[in-house]
């Protein structure tokens, strides 16, 4: 099962309670369904849950049967007959012949509260809405809710409601058709939540911790790989240096304090500039063997221009 259809069943089984945002949710269903005029009210759709919601709804809001067939490949579609097409419209005082298609706020009966903010009924409908024409990406791969809205105009209806409700949702046209989408994972969650989906949100956030402490444990497998790289540069730079001193006669030149050093990194490769010089007698500090070992590779890299012997 996609995560979008367990959103979506979460979604069906939280009906609202009131009387008054179970309207709100069967209107967002309608409004945003495949069909929602005098020529047809229907929907099509994927997910059991949905088609048998859409029904009842029709039934309970609407006191109206709607016919209900699945096809070979899957496909549910409930629909509403003839004359019955007029009481289904009528109930949310639609006509079914406007020109233009639009949110009917009249249909979100608590709209009167909306000065104080987004009430039930606002939330209901995005219920509705999301589950006609909605889809969440899985939040393992990315973060990503639409609505696929056939009309401009209500797209941008709805674009409006869900900013006035604090998501942050943008506009789209792709293959020439309206998207309101949402890449926010916070307002993805908030969204959720409002809809009734609070389990699935918590299963975001979790994603979202888990992949937070997996980015910040990558960073740090990378630096240490990277300094641990930078670290076994320098010590074959220096065994280098040394192997060069001793081989053009130069090694014995040396100051005793960088003979010392020298021996200990040729026999300790891969020990760190701490570890070096605490094998010391008195043990240094890692700037203080830092210095001394720049000191050797300097002397080296002189030695190459002045052989042995040389006036």
């Amino acid at each position: 099962m996609s995560f979008s259809h367990s959103v979506k069943e979460e979604i069906a089984r939280n009906l609202p309670a009131s009387e008054c945002c179970r309207h709100a949710m069967a209107y967002g269903m309608l409004l945003f369904a495949r069909e929602f005029s005098s020529r047809g009210v229907s929907i099509m759709t994927d997910h059991d849950c949905v088609a048998a919601l859409y029904r009842e709804m029709i039934e309970s809001e609407c006191g109206v049967k709607a016919d209900l067939k699945v096809s070979d490949a899957g496909k549910y579609t409930v629909c509403v007959r003839g004359a019955d097409r007029q009481a289904v419209l009528s109930s949310f005082s639609v006509s079914g012949n406007e020109a233009v298609t639009r949110i009917n706020r009249a249909n979100l009966r608590n709209e009167s509260e909306l000065s104080e903010g987004m009430n039930c009924c606002h939330y209901a409908f995005f219920k509705g809405a999301f589950l006609s024409c909605g889809t969440v990406s899985d939040p393992q791969k990315s973060y990503h809710l639409e609505f696929v809205v056939p009309y401009r105009t209500l797209s941008f209806d709805l674009l409006k409601l869900l900013t006035e409700a604090g998501i942050k949702a943008k506009h789209m046209v792709r293959r020439y058709v309206n998207v309101i989408y949402v890449k926010d994972s916070e307002s993805i969650e908030e969204l959720l939540h409002i809809m009734g989906a609070s389990m699935s949100a918590f299963e975001i956030a979790n994603i979202k911790i888990y992949k937070n402490f997996r980015n910040v444990s990558n960073r740090r497998t990378n630096f240490d790989e990277a300094n641990t790289s930078r670290v076994a540069a320098a010590a074959c730079e220096q065994i280098y240096a040394i192997r060069s001193l001793r081989e053009n006669g130069q090694f014995m030149l040396l100051d005793p304090e960088l003979q010392q050093i020298a021996d200990l990194r040729e026999n300790n490769p891969d020990a760190s500039l701490s570890e070096l010089g605490a094998l010391l007698s008195p043990p240094m500090t890692r700037s203080a063997v830092n210095h001394r070992l720049k000191k050797l590779v300097a002397f080296s890299e002189k030695a190459k221009e002045t052989p042995a012997g040389a006036d």
